[in-house]
C-alpha cells in the first residue's frame, strides 16, 4: 500500500510534480504529463530513487523508435530526473504537439474558472475547441485536447476553494443541524475547503467531500453534501 505519509515501510508520494522537477527537458511535458513521484528504496544497492510516473494522453507512436513505442518509453535516470532516450518524432515527425499543447495551456489558464463553475466535461471541451484547433494542429488533436484538459482540470482543481466549498456546504450545514442526533454547532463559514470525490474514486462517485474546521475545539468535520 502506498501512503501519502511516508514511513520506514511506505514510499513518499507527490502528486502532479512540476515538469522541471522530473524531466531534464521540461518542454517534453507536452508528451509526458507528470502524474506522480514516489521514493523507491532499492535493496540491491541500498539507494533511494525518486521514480516518476507520466501519462501520454491522446498520443500514440505512429513511427516507433528505440525507447519510444506504444506501451513503453525509456529514460536515463540522472539525480532524480529523467532524460528521454527516445525521439519525440515517434509521436509524428510533422505533428506540432508542443504548439497545440501551448495553445491548450493558455486557453485553460484563461478560462479555468469558467470551466470549473460550469462543470465542462472533457468531451464537451474537445468539441468546443475543435474548430480553433483545426486551424492550428497538423494532426487529429481531439483526443489529445480532451486528455490535456482532463489533466489540467484535475491538477488545478484537486482542492476546491473555500468560497465554493462554503456555497456547496451551506444547505447541508443548515439542514443537518436539525436532522442529526447531535448538535455540532457547525456554521457555513467554518468550511475551509473540499474536493470532488470523482477525482480520487470511481467516476460514478459524484459529489464533493468538504472539511469544516472548528478553531475553538480544534476539531475537523467531513461533510458530504450529496448525502442529503
Amino acid at each position: 500500500m502506498i501512503s501519502l505519509n511516508p514511513s520506514s515501510t511506505s514510499p513518499a508520494v507527490q502528486l502532479y510534480p512540476e515538469p522541471a522537477q522530473v524531466l531534464d527537458n521540461p518542454a517534453l511535458s507536452c508528451y509526458f504529463l507528470p502524474l506522480m513521484s514516489f521514493t523507491h528504496e532499492h535493496l540491491e544497492d541500498q539507494q533511494a530513487y525518486t521514480i516518476h510516473l507520466f501519462g501520454t494522453e491522446g498520443l500514440s507512436c505512429i513511427s516507433p523508435r528505440p525507447y519510444a513505442e506504444d506501451g513503453i518509453h525509456g529514460f536515463d535516470y540522472n539525480e532524480g530526473r529523467y532524460r528521454y532516450l527516445g525521439d519525440p518524432a515517434a509521436f509524428g515527425e510533422y505533428h506540432n504537439v508542443s504548439e497545440v499543447y501551448g495553445w491548450l495551456l493558455e486557453d485553460f489558464n484563461r478560462n479555468s474558472e469558467y470551466y470549473l463553475h460550469e462543470h465542462i466535461s472533457a468531451a464537451d471541451y474537445g468539441a468546443n475547441v475543435q474548430v480553433a484547433l483545426n486551424s492550428i494542429a497538423t494532426f487529429d488533436s481531439r483526443r489529445y485536447a480532451e486528455g490535456i484538459y482532463s489533466y489540467l482540470y484535475m491538477r488545478t482543481h484537486l482542492l476546491m476553494d473555500r468560497l465554493t466549498a462554503q456555497e456547496l456546504g451551506q444547505s447541508l450545514v443548515n439542514e443537518r443541524s436539525h436532522q442529526t442526533q447531535h448538535n455540532y454547532h457547525l456554521r457555513p463559514e467554518m468550511i475551509v475547503g473540499g474536493t470532488e470525490r470523482s477525482r480520487f474514486m470511481s467516476p460514478s462517485g459524484q459529489g464533493a467531500i468538504l472539511a469544516a474546521f472548528d478553531a475553538d475545539t480544534k476539531q475537523v468535520y467531513l461533510l458530504n453534501p450529496s448525502s442529503l
